[in-house]
């Protein structure tokens, strides 16, 4: 999923993407004079009632120019309505000319842009993606723009891409630049999205394994141990005594890698932060500075403290470093190693192992209550008056909750920052506010009501109101009923902006600088290359999405060259041995010179004499051939173990590497083909070649043209400081996709 926020601001040097979002999606949901609730605020606002969305204020630039309206994802326009014109001087009776909170009249504009957004987010068990559809609603614009505009006048193309124009912030209640913003979904949906329909997560289990991002969390229970000193890498429980065991209720640790995001310096770094049961911090977070760029040291590290014969694949315990688990087809064996994190328990600090018996593992993904994601659907009336025990309580006080509250009471609780905090991360299922045909049994509540009760006169103009700005809901093409879920656009945005996995229609957009052959193909790679990504941090932030597609993308022709091409006699003199007749053979036909083996000035004696001992020395570091039979090396290697993998791995030693690294064996014939026919392994070599080489030291320093250069000198020459071939169809390639997929307006 690909999403942005409404309203696109220049992103500040080292600014962390959480503060971005919200300097983009300023909260305008403020107190008006004679409310006691702050109006526009999610998910109940004026008199208790429910409130679908959040308003936001159209932020301006540097100029002053206030900010268009954008679409937040890719998606086709299903309902646009063009804003009634304000007159200059409109009549009190105009029902657009209203205000509940005043005497004196004021406008409400009433264009809308409802989208619905396609995406997939991750992949099964059995690697199909899992796909998921909700809506964003644009209210009270006063113009549309784009698409919009054209859906508008009946056009027919109803596709609308993340960032695209698609109106103008408007007026409510007199205020201008004013947005109402929301997201909503049905019960499938939802499911798809979190995981579950209702209650909270399960932590007896696992979290969800087909969607995972952002912070990983760890279910300590009653009884955990915490000790001291680190403890041996392989050591899964120490003789000595612990510092502290955790008593009477379990705790939660969460593990945060940077992913490239925040300010330089810090970009690769790990942040670990425990929880109570309620989700409230047990003080700052622990830092682990450049965590996340040694993971596969680590790893590594963890592997090699075990007897040569019987250590864990690093790759899988790459993944219990990144994930808590193993997510991939690399079992861990044994089992129980452990994972030493220094972590704050309560108290104190120290050091605690998140794969002991017990532990359960989370992700972000599953919108966990502990940080504060709860499910809200015990309204069960079609009317707008929010009579949920489960949001009164979180309104009053979860701690001290008894019921007892005036509804009055409850409305002016919602000014607390506290409260609204709180608030932000439910996810209620109730009526939504925009069918104007259950605008009258929605509200028929305030007639009479003893607390917000009006007359007969007072309503009829409410309703009149109300219905201007609403639409017939059945027929506007949302495709889901009236009473639905709704998500707090904010949390919504920021969560959803940390799965980072591309789906075909997303590739298919970034990729538009490929050839039509290479984006069908990476289509067609999309599961294993997501996984890869996921695995490695390489789709962390934006830049690390745009460097890894355009390097990975233009080394392999565009996902064609999974395998390097020859005959034998090609591999042989390139990889194992080469007589001077054929190094003469070869400058005289031309290949050396367009293989660029030759130097500058190099004439064909000195080319033949130098280039046997070149290939020979080539041949002992790659451990290929007869000159490197005291390793194993025998003829045929150089065909044998060709570059393979969408970044070509060459040569027996590296096979030998990857098959430690992976923990199977790729260096027995036939096995070393598998590195590229198996889909998951030509992707997976590229992402151990990128964390080797520690890649993203580079991606995460930016997108100018020599930071492109640097990453393509790793990719493509093994250093940074030599310029890669095809510099600037590489840097042609990232550009193309970087435009695609930044923030930028």
């Amino acid at each position: 999923m690909l999403i942005s926020p409404p309203f696109l601001l220049p992103r500040n040097a080292n600014e962390s993407d959480a503060d971005f979002v919200a300097r983009c999606m300023p909260d305008t949901s403020v107190m008006v004079a004679g409310t006691q609730a702050p109006e526009g605020a999610f998910p109940v606002s004026f008199r208790l009632g429910w409130h679908g969305g959040r308003h936001l204020e159209a932020p301006v630039d540097a100029s002053g120019a206030v900010l268009d309206v954008r679409a937040i994802a890719d998606g086709e326009i299903v309902y646009a309505r063009r804003p009634t014109a304000r007159n200059a001087n409109p009549s009190p009776t105009e029902p657009r000319n209203y205000n509940p909170y005043g005497d004196a009249p004021a406008w409400t504009d009433d264009g809308c842009v409802i989208i619905r957004h396609t995406t997939e987010i991750g992949a099964d068990a059995q690697n199909q993606p899992v796909v998921v559809s909700f809506l964003s609603i644009y209210m009270h614009l006063s113009e549309l723009r784009g698409a919009a505009h054209r859906v508008a006048a009946g056009g027919q193309d109803r596709a609308v891409y993340r960032k695209d124009e698609i109106g103008v912030a408007g007026m409510i209640y007199g205020n201008d630049r004013q947005l109402h913003l929301e997201i909503v979904c049905d019960d499938a949906n939802l499911e798809a999205l979190i995981g579950r329909r209702a209650g909270a997560l399960n932590t007896a289990v696992d979290g969800r394994n087909d969607v995972i991002f952002g912070e990983m969390y760890f279910r300590l229970p009653a009884g955990t141990p915490f000790f001291a000193q680190r403890p041996a890498f392989n050591e899964t429980r120490p003789a000595v005594a612990p510092a502290h065991v955790l008593q009477g209720v379990p705790c939660y640790v969460g593990l945060r890698y940077a992913g490239g995001d925040g300010p330089q310096g810090h970009r690769g770094d790990a942040w670990l932060t425990s929880y109570d049961e309620d989700g409230v911090a047990l003080g700052d977070p622990l830092n682990e500075g450049d965590a996340e760029y040694e993971l596969y040291r680590s790893a590594n590290d963890i592997s090699n403290a075990y007897p040569a014969n019987a250590r864990p694949a690093p790759s899988a315990v790459y993944e219990l470093l990144r994930f808590g688990r193993v997510i991939g087809p690399d079992a861990l064996v044994p089992a129980d190693v452990p994972h030493w994190r220094e972590v704050r328990y309560p108290g104190g600090q120290g050091w605690v192992n998140l794969n002991a018996a017990g532990v359960r593992k989370f992700s972000d993904a599953d919108f966990p209550q502990w940080r504060g994601w709860t499910l809200i659907d015990d309204d069960v009336d079609a009317d707008s008056r929010c009579e949920s025990a489960a949001l009164t309580r979180l309104i009053e006080d979860p701690g001290a909750a008894d019921g007892s509250l005036t509804r009055s009471e409850l409305e002016r609780r919602l000014q607390l920052p506290a409260v609204r905090e709180r608030l932000a991360r439910v996810i209620c299922k109730f009526p939504g506010e925009w069918d104007r045909a259950s605008a009258r049994g929605r509200w028929g509540w305030l007639v009479g009501d003893p607390e917000f009760g009006l007359d007969a006169s007072d309503f009829g103009e409410l309703i009149a109101h109300i219905e201007a700005l609403t639409f017939p809901w059945a027929a506007a093409g949302t495709g889901i009923g009236g009473t639905h879920w709704h998500w707090d656009p904010l949390y919504f945005v920021l969560n959803w902006r940390n799965c980072t996995w591309l789906g075909a229609a997303d590739l298919e957009r970034v990729l538009v600088f490929a050839p039509a052959k290479g984006v069908a193909r990476a289509v067609s790679l999309r599961i294993p290359m997501g996984q890869t990504m996921r695995k490695y941090l390489l789709a962390g932030r934006a830049i690390r999405i745009a460097h890894c597609l355009a390097q990975i993308g233009h080394e392999t022709g565009w996902w064609l060259y999974r395998e390097e091409l020859g005959n034998s006699r090609y591999f042989r003199t390139m990889y194992e041995l080469i007589t001077p007749n054929e190094a003469v053979s070869d400058y005289r036909s031309g290949l050396a010179q367009r293989l660029r083996l030759v130097n500058p000035g190099e004439g064909e004696i000195a080319y033949s004499r130098r280039r046997p001992s070149a290939v020979a020395a080539k041949a002992v570091s790659l451990g290929n051939g007869v000159v490197s039979a005291g390793t194993g090396g025998m003829s045929g290697d150089g065909s044998r173990f060709r570059g393979r993998g969408f970044l070509q791995l060459t040569g027996r030693k590296n096979y030998q590497s990857y098959s430690r690294y992976r923990g199977r064996d790729f260096t027995t014939d036939p096995n070393p083909s598998t590195v590229s026919t198996d889909d998951l392994s030509a992707c997976d070599v590229s992402g151990f070649y990128w964390v080797r080489e520690q890649v993203n030291r580079e991606a995460d320093l930016g997108e100018t043209t020599v930071q492109v250069s640097r990453v393509g000198g790793l990719v493509n020459r093994g250093n940074a400081k030599k310029h890669p071939l095809h510099k600037h169809e590489r840097l042609k390639a990232f550009q193309s996709i970087w435009g695609r997929i930044n923030d930028v307006g």
